[in-house]
Formats: C-alpha cells, structure tokens, sequence
C-alpha cells in the first residue's frame, strides 16, 4: 500500500492507470527495455519508491496494462451481448468495437507483442485466462447464432478464435485492400458464408 494518508480504492485504480498511460507512451517512444522505472515514476508524478509501493517490476506493469485491457474490452461485449439483437450482428457488433481498440492501440501491440511474449508463465496463465473469458463470451453466442438458425452446426470454439483472428490482417498489414473497417467487415462477410445455414 502507499505510504502516508491511506488511499481509497478509487484513488488508488486513478493512480495506478495513470501509471499505465505514463508507462504506454514510455514504451512506445523508448522502448520496453530502454524504459526505466525512474522515467515512469517521472512521467506519473511520483516518487520511485511510490511506484514500487504499486509495482515491482516494469514486467508486473505490463502485465497489469494487458489484463487490463482486455477485461475492458470483455466488460464492453458483455454490454453488447445484452443488448435485444441477432447473435450474429452482436458478434458483429464486438468485432467493430475490438477493432477500433487495436487501431487505438496499434503502435502498442505493434512494438510489445514479443514483450508480452516472454512474460513469465505465471504472467501468461493471468492473461491466457483474461483472453479465454473474452473467447468464452464470443463462443457463446457463436451457440447462440447456431440456436437462432442463422448459422450452421460448427465447433464455437473454434469459430470464436476464427473471428476473433479476422482482426490482425485488417489492422497489422502492409498490403490494405481498403480500411481497415471495409477488410473487417469483408472478411467477416466471408466467415459468415462458410458458417451460413444455406
């Protein structure tokens, strides 16, 4: 905990995203590895010894920003998963919102998948869980597609991870055949036509 007047949980979560914002924009214009903790702790507007209070190491920081994150983005297709449409278009409907995150964040992902990468396996069983229960969501209503009519019998788990591996070309490419809303959506028009009930 931080030292001197306690924080509430709010102040608290408040400090530690601006410690990722601070820590993002170091990443991206430095370098993980380049980054030190003395230039986070600047760039948050605290002291080093405050920023241990809240994380050990860079590698703890880059975990917390990529769980983060993904529950985010999980806590955003929860909401439209609840909304009173076809499974297909809320599918739809995720996929645009999953995309305007990687845009947002492209030059992030771009420069710390191999970081993310060597993470240790302890960190990767965290997020590996985080992305399986955003994978969960999608594969249920892949099911629910599947009861509604709109899509044939296939396996939903695999079609959820299908979908979900749409997203990379149409944003980490150097040959765009359009934007990459236009290749999204074409491409999730040719996913459809292979899971169409004909």
């Amino acid at each position: 905990m931080p030292k001197g007047i306690p924080l509430t949980e709010e102040e608290q979560n408040k400090r530690r995203h601006e410690v990722f914002a601070a820590s993002v924009h170091l990443f991206v214009a430095k370098g993980f590895r380049e980054t030190t903790m003395q230039e986070i702790a600047d760039a948050a507007g605290m002291g080093k010894s405050t920023l241990y209070d809240y994380f050990k190491t860079k590698d703890d920081i880059l975990l917390s920003v990529v769980e983060d994150e993904i529950y985010d983005l999980t806590e955003l297709a929860k909401q439209i998963a609840s909304r009173d449409l076809p499974a297909a278009e809320k599918i739809h409907q995720i996929m645009h919102a999953h995309l305007e995150f990687l845009l947002v964040n492209k030059e992030f992902y771009a420069k710390m998948t191999y970081e993310v990468q060597r993470l240790d396996a302890e960190s990767q069983r965290h997020i590996q869980a985080r992305r399986h229960a955003y994978q969960d969501l999608l594969c249920s209503l892949v099911e629910a597609a599947i009861r509604e009519g709109a899509f044939r019998p296939v396996n939903p788990l695999l079609a959820a991870r299908t979908i979900l591996a749409i997203l990379s070309p149409a944003v980490f490419t150097n040959r765009p055949t359009g934007t990459p809303e236009q290749m999204m959506d074409e491409a999730i028009e040719i996913f459809y036509r292979g899971v169409a009930r004909n």
